[in-house]
């Protein structure tokens, strides 16, 4: 879900990991809180590149932690 500030819900709030680049889209914030379902490249690689915090615990699978 992607929340303001306030922790008031925006439109659009999903909870697949697929569709969270949507929700993403002119968001404007420091950081992305997730559960580890979110932990993936593409996602990772467009919070790197809006200059967004990714706080997401990796997977045990990750090679690099």
């Amino acid at each position: 879900m992607a929340v303001d500030e306030y922790g008031i819900p925006a439109s659009g709030t999903v909870a697949d990991c697929n569709q969270a680049p949507l929700l993403m889209e002119d968001l404007e914030a420091e950081a992305f809180l997730a559960d580890k379902a979110y932990e993936a490249n593409e996602l990772l690689d467009m919070l790197k590149e809006a200059d967004i915090a990714a706080v997401i615990p990796p997977v045990k699978s990750r090679k690099e932690q």
